[in-house]
This record gives C-alpha cells, sequence and structure tokens, in this order.
C-alpha cells in the first residue's frame, strides 16, 4: 500500500528554470483528488494547478485543502538537493471516498507534481479523522547533476 514517488509535471520543470514557479518563496498548495481522475492528474502535460486536480476531495468547502507552504531546499549530497516542506495533515470533516492522488501546485497558477496515495485501492477518510502526508526523508523530488 506504497505511495508512489513524486512526479514532476514536464512545464514545471522549465517553470523552476525561468522562475515561473520560484519553489523557495511560493505558496505551494496541495490538493487530494479522486481515484476516477487518473487521466487528469496523470497527464504530464499539465501546467495549470487548476487543470490537474479533477474531481478535487472538497474539505470545508475549499478544494485547496492544505498548504505546506514554501519548499525548502535540503542538501542530499554534493551534487544532489531536494525540495521538502512539513508532513501535510488533512483533517476532514466529512467521510471521503476514493482519494488516490496528491497534487502539488501554487494556488491560482501552476502545477508542480503528482503522487498516487496507495498501490492497492483507493483511501476512505472518516468524518473527523486526519491522513496524513509523511515526505519522504529526500522531499518531493531532487534536483542532481555534476560530479560529487
Amino acid at each position: 500500500m506504497a505511495a508512489s514517488a513524486w512526479r514532476v509535471y514536464n512545464e514545471a520543470k522549465k517553470y523552476f528554470l525561468d522562475d515561473t514557479i520560484p519553489l523557495t518563496t511560493a505558496a505551494v498548495r496541495m490538493k487530494l483528488v479522486k481515484g476516477t481522475d487518473a487521466a487528469t492528474v496523470s497527464n504530464y502535460t499539465r501546467s495549470s494547478f487548476a487543470s490537474s486536480t479533477g474531481t478535487a476531495i472538497t474539505v470545508s468547502g475549499n478544494t485547496t485543502v492544505r498548504t505546506p507552504g514554501s519548499l525548502a531546499i535540503i542538501s542530499i549530497n554534493a551534487s544532489t538537493y531536494a525540495f521538502d516542506s512539513a508532513d501535510v495533515v488533512f483533517t476532514l470533516s466529512a467521510q471521503k471516498t476514493s482519494i488516490l492522488y496528491a497534487v502539488l501546485g501554487v494556488s491560482g497558477g501552476k502545477a508542480i507534481a503528482w503522487c498516487k496515495l496507495t498501490s492497492s485501492g483507493t483511501i476512505t477518510v472518516n468524518a473527523g479523522s486526519t491522513l496524513t502526508m509523511t515526505l519522504h526523508a529526500n522531499g518531493y523530488f531532487t534536483l542532481s547533476g555534476g560530479t560529487t
């Protein structure tokens, strides 16, 4: 029942380099998305955060459900850096079913990456319960190259 690695949208890579998405200062958002929207979420050509959400899970009337904040840069080794944030906790006031994806993006802006939350079935979260996104020790994704 492990989550997949975060997958960066093609356009996001360009936006990182031209600073359209300033990773260390942008207000990053995370959305939960139903499993019925696989084609919408996992299409690598997505560029808009709104267009990557499919049927986002609504929490208290807001589909932008959690803000990990700006991503921090952490050093993995001399030639590899990662983008990380605090773990993200969703508290749901009503039962939500068929959750399968999480999508990162900039509110009102660009899509960054997506993750499939489980390898088997979908996730149901009961009313009043929480879903905690515990990030890998190496963050969401890494940039590497050069020599160590």
